[in-house]
């Protein structure tokens, strides 16, 4: 029932939000069911960030923003109510102490611009653990103090995650997200030997919150009842794909009411189980309906940086992503010209939050993107 609940309240909200007007006119959230998500016209990015670049400052009731880059924008913001936070932490918890999560948690994921550690702070908390909120980097001083706080639990992205195992950190259990896992064959296994640990898999991003997650069977990434409701369509069509079809992700948070996501496009591939009447995504997110990558847990449009690239006189390029030794990701930017333009990476950086690791000048290129890990 608390479910149902929660869906009508995010449905009342966006009653009143600009972007939805138009799409819930005429519907009652009193009487809104699940089955009804399917008459509403879904959301992509681009709608958002549309009404944004027209209202730029933060809504009344804003408790907390977090950033996302955006070409377009500079940075896309998401906002959240102080109601939000709540739903969000009582959302969560019930989903940690199904793990089995006690003691002290390590958060990794940043605190400062991103959302990163905000997505899981709360829920922590309401479950009934101690946060240690470090942020990325520095792997030997983020072990050391995790050792000294006796933590159990990491919450980290899983190749940092093998960064702290050398480091010497071990816990009980690993809250992985923010790069693929559990679909690279090996990846858990790595991980749970490097830490000693029992590692699950999460999804989720900073517009929606945690959405998914790996029970104690660690049989895949099932629907977070109190987060979110999961829907796996066809691209093409907006119609759901069958049980074991693969398809585009599309969520609505039963978290956000200040700046309501109902139906949200991500972009995201994934193969759907219909199990017990809940969507379960068995080996995560597989990949992306359009050519956008995730690098180092970053969402990169390789066609967005071609205004960037304009300015400096390229007008071809390729982004390739690759793995480094260690396991994390490495970020290339191929250019067709005699000679890579001072300060390209700079901006590159400026338009997307990342540095590339390398930039090449080069004779030819197919495409703009290349994944090679």
């Amino acid at each position: 029932m608390e479910r149902l609940l929660r869906l009508r309240r995010v449905i009342a909200a966006a009653r009143r939000h600009p972007v939805y007007a138009g799409r819930l006119a005429g519907v009652d959230p009193e009487r809104f069911a699940r089955e009804d998500l399917a008459a509403i016209e879904p959301v992509a990015r681009e709608d958002w960030l549309v009404f944004l670049e027209g209202e730029p400052k933060p809504p009344v009731g804003t408790a907390l923003a977090h950033f996302t880059p955006s070409p377009r924008l500079g940075w896309m913001p998401e906002y959240l109510s102080t109601e939000d936070l709540g739903l969000q932490a009582s959302g969560l918890a019930p989903y940690f102490r199904r793990l089995g999560l006690e003691g002290t948690a390590l958060v990794t994921f940043g605190y400062h611009v991103f959302a990163g550690g905000w997505l899981f702070h709360g829920g922590l908390i309401e479950a009934g653990l101690a946060v240690l909120p470090h942020g990325p980097g520095e792997a030997e001083r983020a072990a050391a103090l995790a050792r000294r706080a006796g933590a159990r639990v990491l919450v980290a992205n899983p190749s940092f995650a093998l960064r702290l195992a050398e480091a010497g950190l071990r816990v009980a259990a690993v809250i992985a997200a923010g790069e693929p896992f559990t679909s690279v064959p090996g990846f858990r296994e790595r991980v749970e030997a490097a830490l000693s640990a029992k590692a699950y898999d999460v999804f989720g991003t900073s517009e929606l919150g945690l959405v998914a997650g790996e029970g104690p069977e660690q049989d895949g990434l099932a629907e977070l009842p109190l987060m979110a409701v999961l829907e796996v369509l066809d691209p093409e069509t907006l119609r759901p794909v069958p049980d074991g079809g693969r398809g585009e992700l599309v969520v609505t948070a039963l978290t956000r009411t200040l700046m309501p996501m109902v139906r949200f496009r991500t972009g995201d591939l994934a193969e759907v189980h219909y199990r017990d009447g809940r969507v379960v995504l068995p080996r995560g997110v597989i990949g992306r309906v359009d050519r956008m990558v995730k690098v180092k847990g970053v969402k990169l449009y390789p066609s967005e940086l071609a205004g960037v690239l304009r300015g400096f006189g390229i007008e071809r390029y390729r982004v390739v992503v690759e793995k480094k030794p260690s396991g994390t990701d490495l970020l290339a930017l191929e250019v067709v010209a005699e000679r890579v333009p001072e300060g390209l990476a700079e901006a590159v950086r400026a338009a997307t939050g990342l540095r590339p690791d390398r930039v090449e000048a080069v004779a030819g290129v197919e495409g703009i993107v290349e994944d090679r890990r």
